[in-house]
């Protein structure tokens, strides 16, 4: 029987070791010389160039990820309507981005390894927010405003065919709007699938539309599936203090995967230069005694920096 995410997380919250998840997909394919400045993202490798896709999975599990996202944070029915792609065709390519990773993952833990027994890496269905499909970098301020039936109309259609597709969990990331929150965390009820939550910050103790990481924590209160919250795609200089925020609100394991600390210039669509994400091990075991349960990395960082976190989770433990 394969380890669930369940059991793959309680085993982590004993042993204090935390989870290794993967890096930026997004970065991984323009290393490739891949043009991803367009409304689906790294979406649209699933219908142009799977094979490529997985290739980059596959180098993320190599590198000790036990988690891989896919390719489906910007794969919704607004950025689907602007590609001229019908709804049906749309639900194909999200599918397949399940298809995609657990394939990878798959052809990876059948590789001759000198580990006795090797896992098959998890496959998380990621969950963008709405702000991303906007492409104006709303996602990085939550400055934007429907009712709960339009949130959930537009997010049931995703989280309905990763689930058919067989994602092990749900990533339900970048999340900037406390009132979005709200929904993505009764969609996750509703489909009965288990799921972390990771938010951006306006700072360690807001989130980025501004209300408190407490109200955050308050808002999945009542859920059961919401099993790890943290942050993702902030600064790597924010983690250690939202983690200790959100850990004096709730008994829940704690999720870092932050981007590598450079800025995003949503007019251009590109990253700004800056400093680099930082994996020592002082950091990681920072991070660890925070709270941090499962680690990872956002966007902009690679393989190389989820081997090197990997490395600094072994020597930090």
């Amino acid at each position: 029987m394969s380890t669930t995410f369940i059991q793959m997380l309680q085993a982590a919250v004993r042993s204090g070791q935390p989870i290794i998840i993967d890096g930026g997909l997004g970065t991984a394919l323009e290393s490739r010389g891949i043009d991803l400045r367009h409304e689906l993202w790294s979406a649209s490798l699933l219908r142009d160039a799977p094979d490529t896709l997985a290739e980059v999975h596959a180098d993320f599990i190599r590198s000790g990820a036990r988690i891989v996202t896919t390719a489906s944070y910007q794969a919704t029915p607004l950025g689907f309507e602007r590609t001229s792609i019908s709804a049906e065709e749309g639900r194909r390519l999200i599918e397949r981005s399940v298809e995609v990773a657990a394939e990878a993952a798959a052809a990876v833990a059948a590789e001759p390894t000198d580990v006795e027994s090797v896992d098959t890496a998890l496959v998380a269905g990621s969950v963008g927010p709405y702000g991303a499909a906007l492409g104006d970098g709303s996602e990085y301020t939550g400055d934007y405003h429907l009712g709960e039936e339009e949130f959930a109309n537009f997010h049931r259609p995703r989280i309905e065919a990763l689930v058919s597709a067989g994602a092990d969990l749900l990533a339900i990331e970048t999340q900037p709007s406390l009132a979005e929150i709200k929904v993505l965390a009764g969609l996750a009820e509703e489909f009965d699938v288990p799921a972390w939550l990771s938010v951006t910050l306006s700072d360690t103790h807001h989130l980025a539309d501004g209300s408190s990481l407490a109200e955050v924590v308050e808002a999945i209160a009542g859920t059961t599936m919401i099993r790890a919250i943290g942050v993702n795609c902030v600064r790597p200089s924010l983690v250690e203090g939202a983690l200790r925020t959100f850990a004096q609100h709730t008994d829940l394991p704690l999720i870092a995967y932050p981007n590598s600390g450079e800025s995003y210039d949503a007019t251009a669509m590109e990253w700004q230069s800056g400093p680099h994400f930082d994996a020592s091990p002082v950091t990681i075991a920072a991070w660890r005694n925070a709270g941090a349960r499962i680690i990872g990395g956002c966007c902009r960082t690679t393989p190389e920096d989820i081997a090197g976190l990997a490395a600094a989770v072994t020597a930090s433990a």
